[in-house]
C-alpha cells in the first residue's frame, strides 16, 4: 500500500472553547506517543469534527491527530495492518468482520454512530423497481457496490429477500461513492449502492431507494453501524489514548447534540460537505450511543459480535467467502470503554 500522506492538525484551541468544559486526557498526555494517525471518512459528518480542523480534538485526547480521510473500512484495516493507522473511526462492522475473519489482529473498541437510511442502494427511477416486481425489473441489470462492507451485505441481503436471483445481476465493485455516483448519474449502471452524500446525489439525479433503510430493520433484520477499531498492539502499548479519544468522541457527541446549529456548520466544513444534510438534521440519519449504551447486551455486551457472525455466515452461503469463525466475541474489547469512569 502506498505511504499515507499524512495531514497534521496544529492549531492548538482550548478544550474549553469546543466542548464547553474541561476534558482531562490525563496519561494520554504523557503517553509518549508524538502523534496520533485517525483514519476517517469524508462526507460522513461526526460531531468530532467539531474538534478536527481546529485541533481541539487533539488537545481532549491530549495528542495531535492526523485525520486521514479513506475509501472504504478494508482500506482502513489494510492500514492499520501496515501500522500506517492507530484508530479507525466510523469503519464499517462488514470489513472489520472480515478481516479478523482472515487473521487480522484488530480490535473493536466502541460503536462510532449507528444508522440506517444513510447506507442503501438507490435504482434508476425508470426502472419502476418496487418490491413485488424487483426480481423481474432488475434482470441484467448492472449495480455498482462496494464488496466486502456492510453496504455489500445489505445489498446481497436485500436481494435475497426480495428474490432476486444474484446471478442475473451484473456487480462491478465501487472505488468510492463519488465513482458510484458519478457512473450513476451518466447511466452507466443500474443500481448504485452506497452510503453518505452519494445516496443524497443519486436520489437527486432521479433515482429512487429499492428499500428504505427502516425497511431493512424491519423487515429483514438488519441493522446498520460503524465502528472504533484499532491494532490490538496499538492498544497494548498506549491503553490510556485509546481510552481518552474514546472519552473525547463521547464528550463532541454531547457538545453537538446540546447544540447542533451552531456546531452543525463546523462539521460541514470539516466533512468537505455545503451542510450535513439529514445526517445531523432534518431527519436524523445518524444516531451516537452513549458510553453506557455501547457497553449494553444491544451492542457490545453481545450482539455485536453476533452480529458480525450472522453476517459472514451470509457470505459464506451465498459463496462469497469459505469460512466464518465460530466466535467473533474475542475481537471486541470493551476495557478501554469501561475505563472512562474507572
Amino acid at each position: 500500500m502506498k505511504r499515507l500522506a499524512f495531514v497534521l492538525v496544529t492549531a492548538l484551541a482550548l478544550v474549553a472553547a469546543a466542548c464547553g468544559g474541561d476534558s482531562d486526557s490525563g496519561g494520554a498526555a504523557d503517553s509518549g506517543l508524538e502523534e496520533l494517525n485517525v483514519a476517517y471518512f469524508q462526507e460522513w459528518p461526526t460531531p468530532n469534527q467539531i474538534g478536527q480542523e481546529d485541533g481541539s480534538f487533539g488537545d481532549a485526547v491530549g495528542v495531535p491527530i492526523n485525520w486521514i480521510p479513506f475509501n472504504s473500512g478494508g482500506e482502513m484495516a489494510e492500514a492499520m495492518e501496515a501500522g500506517e493507522i492507530d484508530i479507525s473511526y466510523s469503519q464499517g462492522l462488514t470489513p472489520f468482520a472480515n478481516f479478523v475473519n482472515q487473521g487480522a489482529d484488530l480490535k473493536m473498541v466502541g460503536i462510532a454512530v449507528s444508522y440506517a437510511e444513510a447506507d442503501n442502494c438507490v435504482a434508476r427511477g425508470d426502472l419502476g423497481v418496487t418490491r413485488d416486481n424487483a426480481a423481474e425489473s432488475l434482470k441484467g441489470a448492472t449495480v455498482m457496490t462496494p464488496i466486502g462492507n456492510v453496504t455489500h451485505f445489505k445489498m446481497l441481503s436485500m436481494m435475497e429477500f426480495l428474490g432476486v436471483n444474484l446471478d442475473d445481476l451484473n456487480i462491478v465493485p465501487a472505488e468510492g461513492g463519488a465513482t458510484t455516483a458519478a457512473a450513476f448519474e451518466s447511466g452507466e449502471i443500474d443500481v448504485g449502492c452506497a452510503f453518505g452524500g452519494s445516496i443524497v446525489t443519486m436520489l437527486d439525479a432521479g433515482g429512487s431507494l429499492i428499500m428504505t433503510g427502516a425497511e431493512h430493520e424491519s423487515d429483514i433484520g438488519i441493522f446498520t453501524y460503524d465502528i472504533v477499531s484499532i491494532p490490538t498492539s496499538f492498544g497494548e502499548e498506549y491503553p490510556e489514548v485509546v481510552t481518552a479519544f474514546l472519552k473525547a468522541t463521547d464528550d463532541f457527541n454531547n457538545t453537538w447534540a446540546a447544540d447542533p446549529e451552531t456546531n452543525n456548520p463546523i462539521i460541514a466544513q470539516a466533512a468537505g460537505m455545503e451542510d450535513v444534510g439529514n445526517f445531523l438534521g432534518g431527519d436524523l440519519w445518524f444516531d451516537f450511543p452513549s458510553v453506557d449504551e455501547q457497553l449494553g447486551a444491544d451492542w457490545m455486551g453481545g450482539n455485536v459480535s453476533d452480529s458480525m457472525k450472522a453476517q459472514l455466515d451470509t457470505f459464506v452461503r451465498l459463496g462469497e467467502i469459505e469460512s466464518s469463525l465460530d466466535d467473533f466475541s474475542p475481537f471486541v474489547d470493551t476495557s478501554y470503554l469501561e475505563a472512562i469512569d474507572g
